[in-house]
């Protein structure tokens, strides 16, 4: 129970990432806000999570859209009376020629991927700060940190986020707000293992190419999540903690 009495509000939370991060919070003991433009799927994780004896609170949000994030935390704060953890983790991934690369899909991925979690950290942060401290994670990707052929939206978006990330962290430190970012590598989402299925991502290379052997789980990414919002982290901020088996350290060939 090392999230016991905490809030939490989760962007993305209706599948892969965001899901698997709003249920073992609640089994950590916070109240989970559960935002996403998903609503049918949010409604299931909502009930499920209060059979299971835990509070969790589904919330219409588009991170695209920075009011809809602010009523997103003004909800939060309504129901449970503060705001202690923010999970930026929505977001999009993009694979063109960039030669071919058109504005609207540019447009899009740093909508979501750039603007979507300066919103998020923005409004978080200002309630945080009212509060007196909080905690925010941004989830990000080792393409934020490493290049990729065909990806000029998604890493320079990534990339952005880590420095924004960076940015906030020295800024609110002050306020006693925390920010890091949580960079995984390849995880099987229902979004990726769905490009598996379809013969569309070279699994064995990935594998290969991963000093650990394998593709990442959502699970593999539980407990640094919960680490990042716990007190065990309470002097880190400004950190991009990456979880990707290996996959940025490996230079050989």
């Amino acid at each position: 129970m090392k999230l016991k009495g905490k809030v939490a509000l989760i962007t993305g939370a209706s599948k892969g990432i965001g899901k698997g991060v709003a249920e073992r919070y609640a089994l950590e003991g916070a109240a989970v806000v559960l935002a996403s433009r998903s609503t049918d799927l949010l409604s299931v994780i909502e009930e499920d999570i209060g059979k299971a004896g835990g509070l969790a609170l589904a919330v219409p949000v588009d991170v695209r859209n920075r009011e809809s994030i602010e009523q997103a935390v003004t909800t939060a704060v309504e129901k449970y009376g503060r705001l202690d953890i923010m999970v930026n983790n929505a977001g999009i991934s993009m694979a063109h020629p960039s030669e071919e690369l058109s504005v609207e899909d540019w447009t899009r991925a740093v909508e979501t991927d750039l603007y979507g979690v300066f919103y998020g950290c923005q409004c978080a942060g200002r309630q945080m700060i009212r509060q007196g401290g909080g905690c925010i994670i941004n989830i990000t990707s080792i393409y934020g940190l490493v290049a990729a052929p065909m990806r000029a939206a998604y890493c320079s978006s990534k990339a952005a986020a880590n420095m924004l990330t960076k940015v906030l962290a020295i800024e609110w430190a002050k306020y006693n707000v925390r920010i890091n970012a949580l960079a995984p590598g390849y995880i099987r989402t229902e979004l990726v293992q769905g490009v598996i299925e379809k013969g569309m991502l070279p699994v064995d290379g990935i594998q290969k190419r991963t000093p650990l052997g394998r593709i990442g789980e959502v699970k593999d990414l539980l407990g640094a999540a919960v680490y990042l919002a716990s007190d065990d982290s309470e002097f880190m901020t400004g950190a991009v903690m990456t979880v990707d088996g290996g996959w940025t350290a490996y230079g050989y060939l």
